[in-house]
């Protein structure tokens, strides 16, 4: 691991076993690679160490989301465009292929990408050459592409909206656990996320025994992602630098409000009656130690929402 940039260092040995050995063994190759995993397990970070530890390492690392890419843009997104090669191409501009160049290009939510452009991205890495959008001129790239997905490919091919010759050019698969799977890590990300942002804001930041012993036996259903936006929580809301176990608690069920609230908006669009937004209002209320402006953040509405509602039902007798 010697040739790792200096951050990755400090999480190497926190690592699966297994997920070591991959990196090992895949990294310094120009494999391509798919990344299989739920949302928040580290894919992107995996793919960052994967390219550290290849030749490529001094070129770039581009991340692209396929997954706000529009079939409109697709192409030239991807291959770029030249002068005029449509009404809004006032210049010639490089495609993320180009701009990947020498270095690696990280395609997360690959699961995504728009099938307009998968023939022509197949044809890229079946032979390193692409044209630019509106351009007979062919161009070459070395560049590699590591991929990542939550989504079911296998599904996907089969109601014919993924090719299965284009997932089969992804040479090397590894599927990235959840945390839940590698607690051993937890504790590694707490100290390297409290170390950092305690530098930033000139501040010692500390974890209270029972709190890490909170963070290390949880779940975690949306993974690093949920471990880092609890963390963040508690950093906002720590009054001496000390994180303690009420807080952590507090910091895991803003998560769960918010994700409940999105899930029952999604499941049922009809307005919630009024014993509902009373008990929304005063959860998140509590959640936000009385704090309007986070409270507002916490339930996904404007500021003023959240005034309204405040002289509508009142706040909460007793501050959770």
């Amino acid at each position: 691991m010697s040739e790792c940039a200096g951050r990755w260092k400090d999480e190497w040995n926190d690592l699966p076993e297994d997920m070591r050995d991959f990196a090992t063994h895949v990294g310094p190759t120009d494999a391509r690679v798919l990344l299989l995993g739920p949302p928040g397990s580290g894919k992107g970070y995996l793919a960052r160490i994967l390219h550290e530890l290849s030749p490529r390492a001094d070129g770039p690392f581009l991340l692209h989301n396929c997954g706000v890419v529009t079939e409109s843009l697709a192409e030239a997104q991807f291959f770029g465009f030249v002068k005029g090669a449509y009404t809004d191409a006032k210049e010639s501009r490089a495609g993320v292929i180009e701009s990947a160049g020498g270095g690696t290009l990280f395609l997360d939510e690959f699961g995504a990408l728009p099938t307009v452009v998968q023939p022509m991205f197949l044809s890229f890495l079946e032979t390193g050459q692409y044209r630019r959008m509106g351009s007979t001129t062919v161009r070459e790239a070395d560049v590699r592409v590591i991929a990542a997905t939550n989504r079911n490919l296998g599904a996907a091919i089969e109601k014919g909206r993924f090719r299965d010759d284009l997932v089969s050019r992804l040479s090397i698969w590894y599927r990235v656990p959840p945390l839940c799977e590698r607690r051993r890590e937890i504790e590694g990300i707490i100290h390297g996320f409290l170390r950092e942002v305690g530098e930033e804001r000139g501040r010692r930041l500390n974890l209270a025994e029972d709190a890490m012993h909170r963070m290390r036996n949880h779940d975690w259903p949306g993974n690093i992602r949920e471990l880092l936006n609890v963390l963040e929580y508690c950093v906002v809301f720590s009054e001496d630098g000390l994180i303690g176990r009420d807080l952590v608690e507090k910091g895991i069920r803003s998560r769960r409000l918010v994700k409940r609230e999105s899930e029952e908006a999604a499941a049922s669009p009809r307005p919630r009656n009024d014993d509902d937004m009373r008990r929304e209002l005063h959860e998140a209320l509590g959640a936000a130690k009385g704090k309007a402006s986070l409270a507002a953040k916490l339930l996904g509405v404007h500021r003023s929402t959240v005034y309204r509602r405040l002289e509508r039902f009142g706040r909460p007798e007793r501050p959770e």
